[in-house]
C-alpha cells in the first residue's frame, strides 16, 4: 500500500514529507513549492496534486520545505534556502536503503521560486556551494521537470529583482549554467504560460535558448491562456483546463526509468 510519512525533519528546522510507493527500487522525484521565496508549503495545492500523480504513475516523491524570506525582502532567505535543499536531499540519499527507493535514479519538480531552487542546484553543482563556502555532498539529478521559474534576475522586473548586482547575479541559474563545463546536464522539461505577469515568458526563452547552446535536452511547453501559479491539472479565469499530467510523467519515465531498463 502507498503511504505517506509527514514531517521529517531533514535538518534542525526544515521538514519534508515522503510518499512511497508498494514496490522497493523505484525512483524518488523531488518537489519544491513555490511561492516568491517567501511563502507557500510543501503541502500546498500544487504539491499535493504532483505528489498523487507521481505516486499513480509509480515514483516516490519528496515534498521539501525551506526557510521562508520576509515578504518584505524576498532575497532574505538567501542562499540559506538553497542550503537547505542540499541538506533535504543529503539527508534523502542517506535515508534511501530505509525506504526502500532508488536516489540513483533522482528526479526535480519545482514551481516558480521552487523550480529556481532545483535549477541552481543542478546547474550551480559543486560550484555554487564552493563560491558561498558551504560544504555538501552535491548529486546530480537525472531530470528535471520546472514550472514558470525564473532564471535571470538582472533582467526581472524591478520590483522583483534585488537591489544587490550580486545577488542577482548568484540567484540566477543562467550565471551558473554559463559557469558550468561540466557534461551530463540533465534534460529539462520546461513549462510556462504565455500570460505569465510574475515570471515574464522572456525567462523561459532565455533558459530554452541557453541549454540548446550546449547542446543539452530541453522540452518546452507553453501553456496558451494561463498566468502564473497554475498546477498540472488547472482551470484559468475564462473556464479552460488543462492537464499536462501525462506529459510530466512520460518524462520522468524516459528518463528515470526507460534508460535503466
Amino acid at each position: 500500500m502507498n503511504r505517506k510519512i509527514a514531517a521529517l525533519a531533514y535538518n534542525e528546522t526544515q521538514h519534508l514529507d515522503l510518499y512511497l510507493v508498494d514496490q522497493p527500487g523505484r525512483p524518488l522525484v523531488t518537489c519544491l513549492h513555490g511561492g516568491g521565496f517567501h511563502s507557500g508549503g510543501r503541502d500546498d495545492e500544487r504539491c499535493r496534486q504532483s505528489a498523487t500523480l507521481l505516486i499513480e504513475a509509480g515514483f516516490n516523491c519528496a515534498s521539501i520545505s525551506y526557510s521562508l524570506a520576509t515578504r518584505e525582502n524576498r532575497f532574505s532567505m538567501w542562499p540559506r534556502n538553497l542550503f537547505d535543499l542540499a541538506d533535504a536531499l543529503v539527508y534523502l540519499h542517506d535515508q534511501s536503503a530505509k525506504f526502500a527507493y532508488d536516489f540513483n535514479r533522482l528526479g526535480m519538480l519545482g514551481y516558480s521560486a521552487g523550480c529556481c531552487l532545483s535549477n541552481l542546484y543542478i546547474q550551480g553543482g559543486k560550484n555554487i556551494f564552493d563560491h558561498f563556502g558551504y560544504e555538501t555532498p552535491v548529486f546530480s539529478p537525472a531530470a528535471q521537470v520546472g514550472f514558470y521559474g525564473p532564471y535571470d534576475f538582472s533582467s526581472r522586473q524591478p520590483e522583483r529583482r534585488s537591489e544587490n548586482s550580486k545577488i542577482n547575479l548568484y540567484h540566477s541559474p543562467s550565471y551558473w549554467l554559463r559557469q558550468n563545463k561540466a557534461t551530463g546536464t540533465p534534460p529539462v522539461l520546461h513549462i510556462q504560460g504565455d500570460r505569465d505577469t510574475v515570471v515574464y515568458p522572456d525567462q523561459h526563452e532565455a533558459f530554452q535558448r541557453d541549454y540548446e547552446e550546449r547542446g543539452c535536452e530541453f522540452k518546452s511547453i507553453i501553456v496558451e491562456g494561463f498566468g502564473h501559479s497554475f498546477a498540472p491539472e488547472a482551470e484559468n479565469a475564462s473556464g479552460k483546463k488543462i492537464d499536462l499530467r501525462a506529459e510530466i510523467t512520460d518524462f520522468f519515465s524516459r528518463h528515470l526509468v526507460d534508460r535503466n531498463n
